[in-house]
């Protein structure tokens, strides 16, 4: 009997210990709880600050129930997530995941799959990232997590952007975009925003890109996301670094470094020097560059940024004579994208051919620098076409349509709610007289949004199809009126023409007078050119200093008798500066016609490109005329003489 009651006794005694141990915990668990709490939502403000205080909580986290470290984990891994040290951060994900179970919250375990195809991508792991997203997107979409299905198809879109699928990624951020706009959430929006100014900037549509940077940007400050804040900046930096809006960008990027430099992670360091030597050395100021570049290879990044950099201190060394280095340089170029197949074929990689060629142009190796520039043309020529497609064009201005619907819903619904809200104040009073007023309204501002979104609609159709500065027609539109026009001609008996014009030495004048002097010569050349051409013809700025003619009805003799004229004009046409001196100026033009080989758009640029390269690399100041025969370029001898 003795025994029974001494087991009954350490029975009692231990379970009365284990009730006190875990009331005991209780307090523990529930502070512990509180403080993972505050940290989900102190990360998305400052995740570097938010990091630290996580490393606080290491020791207390052991001890933790499942859910509590799961928290713990998302949220190291969400603050991981900008201070780009990538092997805890894909530990942290690892750590999450295995800690979900069917009891976990949907949007802990689809926050975790998200920064999982964040990881994939910043291993240059596009499709499998994109894979990895597309599922999360899904996912998100069926558990009704409206949030995380926002941020799945921006981070999506983002990924699929990087690795060329631009109209796949407009057509994710449309449909983003308008749940994000259903959601009245402003900071999805903003990365929405954010996302769309990435895009633009990678197909070339630099206003529309500094346009959505700028609205992230705004909208990021006033929540006070820092680390959102600075990736805007630098987004706004390379834009303008694009742009060749120099100075720009070179503010951009230091306003970068201020703004990170209080973290000090190497990412952040690297994100500044690269940005900075880019600029520096497409800016031509090669000392700069070589020393931000020094700095930015000498710490962590990813392989591919450093790809870029040493492709543009390849380009410095040869200038500075100092060739052996720059083909080495090259060579790491080419190492890296060799082991990243889903560069291969992008317009960063393909530059490597480019920047090669100046180098052994520096060596005087000329014939293959040619060969290696004419294959870099038409690899980008190639690329350039596709992404000035006329599906994509319309897919382009069909997005932002609705894009700038939804803005006007959001207006319209701010606009009511405030309306409302004065009805009430007004209501125990004047309520018959309030409720008449708050309809008439509503009528109004109804009718002022309806006039004002058929202003916008008309004057945005304008200007979609008008370069700014110029007042002629952008590339994207001078392209669809040449595929129009050549959509259904004969081979056999249909005239079409292009003239291509290019203006010598114009980066010369721009650094010489300033930039300034260089958009009143590129309208000079605009007013010439339009002054020239036919009732039938049209004219377009494609970027830069070049410009493109469509001349229907016109041979190939036609056209470049009148791009003989346009080189006699300009030439006699001299720029007066403000301090009455003038500045001779000169242009180089390829012309090319349709006819067999050329029987679309992309061809009939394609020549018109290799005749300008011929009239740039025969002494420029001429016109150079693609032979119908296809294939080969000869000089042209109009009405007016040989081209001197």
């Amino acid at each position: 009997m003795k025994p029974l009651l001494l087991t009954l006794l350490l029975v009692l005694l231990t379970a009365s210990l284990t009730l006190a141990t875990a009331r005991a915990a209780e307090p523990v668990q529930a502070s512990l709880a509180n403080e993972l709490e505050a940290l989900s939502e102190s990360v998305w403000r400052d995740p570097w600050q938010a990091y630290r205080q996580l490393q606080q909580l290491r020791e207390r986290i052991d001890t933790a129930s499942d859910s509590l470290r799961l928290q713990y984990y998302l949220n190291r891994a969400q603050a991981l997530q900008w201070l780009y040290l990538q092997e805890d951060f894909e530990a942290a994900i690892e750590a999450g995941l295995a800690l979900v179970t069917t009891q976990t919250p949907a949007r802990h375990k689809l926050f975790l799959e998200i920064l999982q195809g964040i990881s994939e991508r910043r291993n240059v792991q596009y499709e499998r990232s994109i894979e990895l997203l597309e599922q999360t997107a899904a996912g998100a979409a069926a558990a009704d997590q409206d949030f995380m299905y926002v941020l799945a198809l921006a981070e999506l879109a983002f990924t699929r952007s990087l690795n060329g699928y631009h109209e796949a990624a407009l057509l994710d951020l449309q449909t983003a975009f308008t749940a994000a706009g259903e959601l009245r959430n402003r900071f999805l929006i903003a990365m929405v925003n954010e996302v769309y100014g990435a895009v633009y900037a990678y197909i070339d549509e630099y206003e529309k890109s500094v346009e959505h940077y700028q609205k992230a940007l705004d909208t990021y400050t006033a929540l006070d996301y820092r680390g959102y804040e600075a990736e805007a900046v630098n987004g706004l930096a390379i834009t303008y670094r694009y742009w060749e809006r120099w100075d720009k960008a070179i503010a951009s990027f230091e306003r970068y470094r201020q703004l990170t430099e209080f973290n000090g992670t190497e990412h952040n360091i690297f994100v500044a020097h690269y940005g900075l030597g880019m600029t520096y050395a497409e800016q031509g100021d090669c000392d700069s560059a070589l020393n931000a570049i020094e700095r930015a290879l000498a710490v962590n990044g990813p392989a591919d940024f450093k790809a870029e950099l040493y492709k543009r201190q390849a380009v410095c060394l040869a200038q500075a004579g100092a060739t052996a280095e720059a083909l080495a340089a090259l060579e790491q170029a080419r190492s890296i994208f060799a082991g990243i197949p889903e560069l291969q074929g992008t317009r960063w990689e393909i530059e490597v051919d480019k920047s090669e060629a100046l180098v052994l142009a520096r060596q005087g190796q000329y014939q293959r620098a040619f060969e290696l520039l004419l294959a870099y043309h038409e690899e980008l020529t190639a690329l350039l076409t596709r992404n000035a497609s006329e599906r994509f064009v319309k897919l382009q201005a069909s997005m932002e349509n609705a894009r700038k619907d939804i803005e006007i819903d959001l207006l319209k619904e701010q606009a009511r709610a405030d309306t409302l809200d004065l009805a009430r104040q007004k209501q125990a009073n004047l309520q018959q007289r309030a409720t008449i007023l708050s309809w008439v309204a509503l009528t109004g501002i109804t009718l002022v949004f309806l006039v004002l979104q058929r202003r916008n609609t008309l004057r945005f159709r304008e200007l979609s199809s008008r370069d700014g500065l110029t007042g002629l027609f952008n590339r994207r539109h001078i392209f669809s009126v040449l595929e129009q026009h050549t959509a259904g001609l004969s081979p056999e008996k249909g005239k079409l023409a292009v003239v291509l014009l290019d203006i010598d030495d114009f980066k010369r004048i721009n650094d010489s007078f300033g930039h300034p002097v260089g958009d009143h010569l590129l309208r000079d050349i605009a007013a010439i050119g339009s002054k020239l051409l036919r009732s039938g013809d049209a004219m377009a700025r494609l970027g830069g200093e070049e410009f493109l003619c469509v001349l229907p009805r016109a041979s190939a003799d036609q056209a470049a008798a009148v791009a003989q004229r346009l080189v006699q004009c300009i030439r006699e046409h001299s720029l007066k500066l403000e301090d009455g001196s003038q500045v001779a100026v000169t242009v180089s033009v390829g012309v090319a016609s349709f006819g067999p080989g050329r029987q679309d758009a992309a061809s009939i640029y394609a020549a018109a490109d290799r005749a300008l390269y011929q009239a740039k690399t025969h002494g420029k100041d001429r016109v150079m005329l693609a032979s119908p025969q296809g294939g080969f370029v000869a000089p042209f001898t109009g009405p007016t003489g040989p081209a001197r």
